[in-house]
C-alpha cells in the first residue's frame, strides 16, 4: 500500500506553533553541531508524533532509532539499546508511559549525565559500575503522560502537546495525498472526508485508503487519474455508513446509547461503554474525543451527558421525540 509521509517540517501539516518552534531549535543545533535536546511529544494516536520525529532526525542528518515502550520491557533490554547508539543519535521510544517504572529510572542519568549505572552481583557482593554513553537525543512519544513518572518528564528539555486538526487542515491533507496516489479529489468531497476523520490524520489517510480501492473498482479514470466529487464520495460514505456530520455506526451508537439507556445522562465512562459493547479505552481514545469536539456530548463531574445539539442530531437522524429535553435546556 502506498505510505505518506512527509519528510520535512514544511511539507508537514497542521501544528503550525509546534512547526515554528522546532524549526529555531533545528537550525541552532545545525549551526552549533550540538546534540538536539530530549523531547517529549504529547497526543492522541495518529496526529504525527512519530512523524516529526523522523522530520527532526532527516532535518539534522542524524540516525534515527525507532522502538516502543512495550519492547523495552526489561532493564537489560534497555541497557543493550542505549549502549548501541553512537553520538549524536535520536532514540524515539513510542508509547513511553508503557515502560515499566524501574526502565523508566534508568533512563533519568542516561537522559541528564549520559551514563548507565548496572549492578553485578547480588547481595552484599553486588557492585555497581557506571557506563558512559555517547551523547545522544531521546524523543518520547505517549497519549498518557501522567503514566511517565515525574522525575523522567522532567527531564525532557522540550516539551510538545499535539492538537487535534482542524477540518481545513485535513481538507488540505487530503488533497494534497489524493494527487499522489492519482485522486483528483474536489474541495467540498475533501471537506466531507475531512468531517469524518475525527480530526486525525491518520483516520484521514485510512478513509483516503479506502476511498482509492473503491474508485479504482466503481469510477473511471482518465490518463491514469480518477476524478472523485461529492456524488461518487456519497456512495462511498453510504456504502461505510458514514453520515453528512462525519458520524460512524459506532459514534451513533454511543450517542443512542446515552440517550436510550442512561436517558441522556450522566453516566460513567466504564457503564457506558459496557452497554454500547465497547471497550472504555475505546470509547475514551476513539469516540469520545470527537463526540466532544462536535458538541453532541459532554464530560461533568457526574460522568457523560448528551447536550441539546446531540439531542438535535438525535431528533433530526432518527426522528426522536425530544421535546421536553430541549425545554430543559431552554429553562
Amino acid at each position: 500500500m502506498v505510505q505518506y509521509r512527509p519528510s520535512s517540517l514544511e511539507d508537514f501539516i497542521g501544528q503550525n506553533r509546534i512547526k515554528k518552534e522546532l524549526s529555531i531549535y533545528i537550525s541552532s543545533i545545525k549551526q552549533r553541531q550540538d546534540i538536539f535536546p530530549h523531547t517529549f511529544f504529547i497526543g492522541a494516536p495518529g496526529l504525527g508524533k512519530t512523524t516529526l520525529a523522523r522530520i527532526i532526525a532527516f532535518e539534522l542528518r542524524r540516525d534515527l532509532k525507532i522502538t516502543s515502550g512495550p519492547v523495552l520491557d526489561k532493564t537489560g533490554t534497555l541497557a543493550a539499546v542505549l549502549t548501541n547508539l553512537k553520538e549524536g543519535d535520536i532514540l524515539f521510544i513510542d508509547e513511553i508511559h508503557r515502560m515499566p517504572k524501574p526502565c523508566q529510572e534508568i533512563l533519568y542519568t542516561a537522559m541528564e549525565d549520559f551514563s548507565l549505572d548496572i549492578v553485578i552481583g547480588k547481595g552484599n557482593a553486588g557492585k555497581t559500575i557506571r557506563l558512559n554513553l555517547p551523547k545522544f537525543t531521546l524523543i518520547g512519544a505517549t497519549n498518557k503522560p501522567n503514566l511517565c513518572l515525574a522525575p523522567l518528564r522532567d527531564r525532557f528539555q522540550l516539551t510538545f502537546k499535539l492538537n487535534y486538526y482542524n477540518e481545513k487542515e485535513l481538507k488540505e491533507i487530503i488533497i494534497k495525498v489524493g494527487k499522489e496516489w492519482d485522486l483528483e479529489i474536489d474541495k467540498e468531497s475533501a471537506l466531507y472526508l475531512a468531517k469524518a476523520s475525527k480530526g486525525i490524520p491518520r483516520q484521514a489517510l485510512n478513509l483516503l485508503r479506502r476511498l482509492k480501492e473503491f474508485a479504482y473498482l466503481n469510477f473511471k479514470s482518465f490518463n491514469n487519474v480518477i476524478k472523485i466529487n461529492y456524488k461518487n464520495l456519497k456512495k462511498f460514505l453510504e456504502l461505510l455508513e458514514i453520515d453528512d456530520w462525519g458520524l460512524t455506526p459506532e459514534d451513533r451508537k454511543c450517542l443512542l446509547t446515552l440517550y436510550k439507556e442512561f436517558k441522556g445522562g450522566p453516566v460513567g465512562l466504564n457503564s457506558l461503554a459496557l452497554s454500547a459493547n465497547i471497550s472504555p479505552e475505546e470509547l475514551e481514545s476513539i469516540y469520545e474525543p470527537s463526540l466532544i469536539r462536535l458538541g453532541l456530548i459532554a464530560r461533568t463531574r457526574r460522568g457523560r451527558i448528551l447536550t441539546q445539539k446531540g439531542y438535535l442530531y438525535l431528533k433530526e437522524k432518527f426522528n426522536i421525540n425530544i421535546g421536553e429535553k430541549l425545554c430543559l435546556f431552554s429553562s
